[in-house]
This record gives structure tokens, sequence and C-alpha cells, in this order.
């Protein structure tokens, strides 16, 4: 593989279910997938909804030695409707490691497997799996997968959710990624879970959240606000917001009036567009 910069791609921005119409072109109709890239072959990737066929060309070859980890936040059908179709998992040569903590007792290996498994998909996977089942509570050293270290923590979402922080140990650079989560229905310790995987071990320079509802958002479904994206990347000290999971009711014209807002609020912040590339670099400290 040609090296190249470290990067994040947005393959998918959509949240709750995918949109094919030019009203929603700029941003994209595509539900969550974001690739983590080293450069070097290294690569993480955030979720399978529609997006993950965005990210394709970039996951065609994995080895043993450099399998793709597939991380999984929550096991809700937009999340995971990207994996059935999506052409490495046919390839024997192809490696991938699938992880995630349990969601309600309910693991990756069988989520995935009532998804793909009959009467809903007709063909089994022949790539190279293995499976990894993560502690609910994660360790405060994290775990390995090349040059990244990945800590976790639990969110508020109905049938449960994680975010992730993901450390590139010889750079410094960080992100985390909190989709699917309800600030407003939090309680305080799922406030400062969040809020300490944001800081420790230092700012997040890249934090990917949700902001699947304006300011007058539906209360239950498991959602925030852009408004409360902002206040969790500053109360957080991230140096940049991008802002994801966009309703699928909001078409460009409405999300280039947020992103007005959103950027007004916050200078570092911007919505996500499908297929957005991310340099990704430790990011020195303001002053």
């Amino acid at each position: 593989m040609t090296e190249t910069a470290m990067r994040i791609v947005l393959g998918g921005v959509r949240g709750s279910a995918p949109l094919a119409h030019p009203d929603f072109a700029r941003y994209g109709g595509a539900t969550t997938s974001v690739l983590v890239d080293s450069g070097a072959g290294d690569r993480i990737v955030f979720d399978a909804g529609t997006g993950l066929r965005t990210l394709q060309p970039l996951l065609l070859s994995a080895s043993a030695q450099q399998p793709v980890l597939m991380l999984f936040t929550h096991f809700h059908i937009d999340h995971l409707i990207g994996l059935p179709a999506f052409a490495p998992l046919y390839d024997p040569a192809w490696h991938v490691l699938l992880a995630a903590p349990p969601c309600e007792g309910v693991t990756a290996e069988q989520a995935i497997g009532r998804l793909t498994g009959k009467p809903f998909w007709p063909a089994p996977f022949r790539a190279q799996q293995r499976h990894l089942e993560l502690p609910e509570a994660c360790a405060a050293a994290g775990f390995r997968h090349g040059p990244f270290t990945v800590r976790w923590c639990s969110v508020h979402h109905n049938n449960g959710c994680h975010a992730y922080r993901v450390d590139e140990d010889a750079t410094g650079a960080s992100l985390v990624f909190a989709t699917d989560l309800e600030w407003s229905a939090s309680d305080a310790e799922e406030r400062e879970q969040l809020l300490r995987l944001c800081r420790e071990p230092g700012p997040a320079d890249v934090l990917i959240m949700e902001g699947h509802n304006d300011a007058q958002g539906l209360s239950g479904w498991g959602h925030s606000t852009w408004q409360e994206a902002v206040h969790v990347a500053r109360a957080a000290g991230a140096r940049q917001l991008v802002v994801t999971h966009l309703a699928p009711t909001d078409d460009d014209a409405t999300l280039a009036e947020r992103e007005q807002r959103l950027r007004a609020a916050l200078p570092q912040a911007c919505l996500g567009r499908q297929g957005m590339s991310i340099p990704w670099r430790k990011t020195p400290p303001a002053g």
C-alpha cells in the first residue's frame, strides 16, 4: 500500500435512514461509517452503515498482519446495514477483526449473525473474520491495534451504545467518535464518562459527535442537538468538532443554514459530509 498521511474519512453521516435525492446530495444520504487511516496500512472503521460502500475502495486489501478493525458503537440497523453487501467480506483473502462491548447482553457476533442469517441474507461471509468481545468497562490502558490505542465508554441511547477514542501513539493525535447519544437524558455519570474520554490523556484533536436534532429535537429518541455537541466540545476542550448523524428529514438547504449557525457558535466546527477527508494530526495547544 502506498503510504499517505493519517486521515479520517467520513463514509456516511446520515442518521436513521439512508437517502437518495438531489436535495440531500451536498451532505450525503449514506448512514454512519467512518474510517481512521494511519497512512501505513493500519485502519479502523467505526460502524457499518450504508456509508461503508463509500469507504470500500480504501478497504479492499487487508492482511493477517494488518487486518481492518471494525468497531461498532451499537447494533441498530442504520449502523449495520452496509455489512451484507460489503464486497471484501466475500474475499477469502481479506482479514477483519470485528469488535464491540455487548449492548444489553447482545454481542457484535450475535447481532451480525442475526442480520446476515436466514431469512434475511442468503450468502455467508468468506473473509477471514475474528470477533473480539470488549468488556463493558474499558481498562485504563485500553487495547492496542497496530499504532493505535482504543478506549471507550457507554453513552445514553436506547438498547445501549458506546463512544470510542483512538490515540495514535507515535504522534499523539487523538480522535473521539460519539454517535447516538441523548445528552439531555444522560445522568451525571454518563456525562462525566464521555467528557473524561474526550479529555484524557489529553484533549481530543477531533471530536466527531452526533447532532441529529436542532434545539427543538424530540426527547426520548436517543439523540442530541448540535448545540449540545458544541457544549460537549467546549467542555472537553476538543480542538475540532465535526457534527454527524444528520436527520433524514433535513435537506441541504436546511443543513447549510444550520452549518452557518454552528460555525458562528464554534468557529472550529463543521457539519460532516459524505466522503469528507479530514487530515488527522496532533494539534498544538492554543496560546
